[in-house]
């Protein structure tokens, strides 16, 4: 009987096994820019920028192929320097709204400087390339048209966000006299 029990003991333990949380995959970016990607973080104090994401399968099928196409035909390049305020808000606004995107960092870099002069006629930081548009700088707006453009999947609202929105629209339709008002948003 004990030999049964430590088969059943195993077999569970094998069905737990299968059902752990999905692997973890980590990006590491050196300061000379250069990218490797590894199932463990770095060691401490190794001077990598790191990127994480989960592997698994949490998104839908025909999203990710639609995606992939969307990728292929409009990657998007991120031009940057390590010291950059404005890169910094390129990348957090690429990374909220899940765009895959590849980070080239210009600083030490003469090869990939010299690369981007020819490409674009100037050397400056961010520049954001969507296909074969060029950004220079970083403005919200602008970025987030270009990749709506593309067809890069928006920043879904909370329903609680869009039923705020809409109250704000109605509340604004007349001022304090009840009297429709004269601004009109466009």
């Amino acid at each position: 009987m004990g030999r049964i029990n430590q088969l059943l003991v195993m077999v569970l333990a094998l069905i737990g096994f299968s059902a752990a949380p999905a692997d973890t995959l980590y990006k590491w970016v050196d300061s000379q820019g250069r990218v490797s990607y590894h199932d463990q973080p770095p060691p401490e104090g190794a001077g990598y920028r790191v990127e994480q994401k989960v592997l698994g399968e949490s998104k839908k099928p025909l999203e990710d192929e639609t995606l992939a196409k969307i990728v292929e035909k409009y990657p998007v390049v991120l031009y940057s320097v390590p010291v950059c305020g404005s890169c910094d808000l390129a990348r957090l606004y690429l990374e909220k709204r899940k765009i895959p995107f590849t980070d080239k960092n210009l600083e030490n870099n003469p090869e990939l400087q010299q690369t981007l002069k020819k490409k674009i006629g100037s050397l400056s930081a961010p520049v954001i390339m969507i296909g074969e548009k060029v950004m220079k700088g970083y403005v919200e707006s602008l970025l987030e048209g270009e990749l709506d453009d593309a067809g890069y999947p928006k920043i879904e609202k909370p329903e609680s966000a869009k039923g705020a929105d809409r109250e704000k629209d109605n509340s604004s339709a007349s001022d304090d006299t009840g009297k429709p008002s004269t601004r009109r948003d466009y």
